[in-house]
């Protein structure tokens, strides 16, 4: 890798990072301020909201998010946009059909606070319909800024302001929707208004449905990896309810770290890809190789700083202990593998289909397990239930690179990963 290439990514690395620090200093203030103003247990039940959405979410952005990076990087200038408006009108009829049904599950888990667990599934839904992975293939880091980071964190800096004068959390999400939703509104109309030939939305429901069999194989990867990240926060809301807020805490800090290292995945989703065999093959090698290393020191640190930092967050009101926070820095180094080696190594060679059903391994391990310590021994099994699902998927993904290089050792000479 030459001087200047290296010189673009630590640039790339660094404007993609802006938005990770604005949208973790923003989501780190909300914490205490909405536990402060509305209670842990509104907190909780919002947690809960956004869990929900983010798991149906998954069926909106119906796998563009999960590989959409890499096909846009993949192809010309000149024919992205119209890739993208076809998808966000697959998208909005996908919208049409799950939002009711994630409404009505959210309704039906929450014991607690119901129109609160619904406005937040609503408003954390929009933003699969947004441009955000589009943004990431395009290289395009400002864009991603503005015209994704921003509307979001507005939404909360605006509705963090509405709740504390008027100490009504619906007002705190729906500032929040609206928010969300212009960010996905805008990223769509700046997408076509910059485009050279003017793509034009394809709103035939047939070829809206049929461009969606292309995207099997990323919808499973992320429909299944967010059932086992997801479904925690709904098993803990509708089988221990009383533990919902402090798991809902624990958790925070997991996804806020997917957050601190999503820069740099990003970075090499649109990097690693290469049209010389050799140049990508070397990186999918060195990617491969030092992500474990880099995810046990991410996994320690997570370990760490999660018991003092939930205490002090929540200005005592919740302490997130070593049976917590344990399980969560293992669960967060071990999606940080995947993140890497499955997200920026598997699909460039060509392996979205073994992807695919590592992230079903993890499901059908991890689900039952969740749902069994949650009914047995409470939420600390719940996390170690995640962790041993996600562990599963990082070796098998690792185990998956090595056959591809091995594989290639007994055809072309080249050597496996050691």
């Amino acid at each position: 890798m030459g001087q200047r290439s290296l010189l673009r990514h630590v640039r790339r690395v660094g404007a993609f990072g802006a938005s990770v620090i604005l949208s973790t200093v923003v989501g780190l203030v909300a914490i205490p301020v909405v536990i402060s103003h509305a209670g842990t247990a509104a907190w909780g039940v919002i947690a809960l909201g956004q869990s929900t959405a983010l798991l149906f979410g998954v069926l909106v952005s119906f796998g563009w998010g999960t590989v959409g990076p890499a096909m846009v990087a993949g192809l010309p200038m000149a024919d992205r946009p119209q890739m993208f408006l076809d998808s966000l009108v697959s998208r909005v009829y996908l919208f049409l059909v799950v939002a009711p049904l994630a409404l009505l599950t959210v309704w039906l888990i929450s014991r607690q606070l119901p129109a609160v667990a619904i406005l937040s599934c609503l408003a954390y839904l929009f933003p699969f319909l947004g441009a955000s992975w589009y943004f990431v293939g395009d290289a395009r880091p400002g864009r991603f800024l503005v015209f994704d980071t921003l509307p979001v964190m507005l939404g909360i800096v605006l509705g963090l302001a509405g709740l504390v004068l008027t100490g009504n959390v619906l007002v705190y999400l729906t500032i929040q929707l609206f928010m969300n939703l212009s960010g996905a509104v805008a990223s769509a109309v700046l997408i076509r208004s910059r485009s050279e030939n003017t793509p034009g939305f394809d709103l035939n429901l047939r070829r809206a449905v049929q461009r969606l069999g292309g995207q099997r194989h990323g919808v499973i990867t992320a429909a299944t990896s967010s059932l086992y990240v997801n479904t925690p926060v709904l098993v803990v809301g509708a089988l221990v309810p009383g533990s919902l807020a402090l798991y809902a805490m624990a958790e925070k800090f997991f996804k806020y770290g997917l957050t601190a290292v999503g820069p740099a995945v990003q970075v090499l989703q649109g990097s690693i890809a290469d049209p010389d065999p050799a140049r990508q093959d070397s990186h999918v090698r060195m990617a491969a190789k030092y992500a474990p290393f880099a995810a046990a020191f991410c996994a320690l640190v997570m370990a760490m700083c999660i018991p003092w930092a939930s205490r002090l967050l929540s200005g005592g009101s919740l302490e997130v202990g070593w049976e917590l926070s344990v399980p969560m820095g293992v669960i967060f180094g071990a999606v940080t593998v995947s993140q890497v080696v499955g997200l920026a190594c598997l699909i460039p060679i060509g392996q979205g289909k073994t992807l695919a059903a590592s992230t079903v391994l993890g499901a059908a391990v991890g689900v039952p397990l969740i749902v069994l310590g949650a009914l047995t021994v409470g939420v600390s099994a719940v996390a170690w239930a995640v962790a041993i699902s996600e562990l599963a998927v990082a070796v098998y993904q690792i185990a998956v690179v090595r056959r591809y290089f091995a594989r290639k050792s007994r055809t072309s000479g080249a050597s496996v990963i050691k």
